[in-house]
């Protein structure tokens, strides 16, 4: 009996990944993942939107910063990728009565198919202003954050992250936050050519 336990244990112990810090993110694969789909499928770009060399806190306009309800922005790159390699990434933060973050992050170097693949996180294939884009977040995870990753350009992306400060924001809302500041952010972003 003791040998059947410490089978199962090993099986057990031996399918849990361990990661360098926690953090989720997608591993290397050709195979698709739940609910996206791959890049031979991916709609085209209603216009190519390169991204190196913008500043990220140029990406939301004093207007479009009030209908998120931002208070303060701040330019602070983020490894999004977990690849040792910082995006730079405008921190958009609310400091009213509900607490969040929008993180905008602008990636060169990596495309949207970097989220193509297994991994620990739950990711879709949607659209977002005609442009294609993945959501995702942490797979088992409810009221966490909700992210998109948007297909702006070859080898290029807007990450968008819904970080909540605590409670009060649903699944649901999470993703139509993040998808809503991804809208203003591709908004901004053909204006700045």
């Amino acid at each position: 009996m003791r040998l059947i336990n410490a089978t199962v244990l090993m099986t057990v112990l031996g399918s849990c990944a361990i990661g360098e810090d926690g953090t989720p993110r997608p591993v290397t694969s050709n195979a698709s993942t739940s609910g996206s789909t791959g890049s031979a499928t991916r709609a085209p770009r209603p216009e190519e939107l390169k991204v190196d060399g913008v500043d990220p806190c140029a990406t939301l306009t004093s207007a479009q910063q009030f209908e998120l309800k931002i208070d303060e922005a701040l330019n602070q790159p983020l490894d999004v990728l977990n690849n040792d390699k910082p995006a730079p990434t405008c921190r958009y933060r609310s400091n009213g009565k509900t607490l969040f973050n929008y993180n905008l992050s602008l990636v060169s170097g990596e495309g949207v198919d970097y989220w193509e693949g297994s991994s620990n996180l739950e990711v879709k294939s949607e659209s977002v202003s005609g442009f294609s884009a993945y959501r995702y977040k942490l797979s088992g995870t409810f009221q966490a954050y909700c992210s998109y990753a948007v297909d702006v350009a070859d080898d290029q992306q807007l990450v968008v992250q819904f970080l909540p400060i605590g409670e009060g924001f649903s699944q649901d809302q999470m993703c139509q936050n993040s998808a809503r500041g991804a809208e203003l952010a591709l908004a901004t972003l053909q204006t700045l050519k």
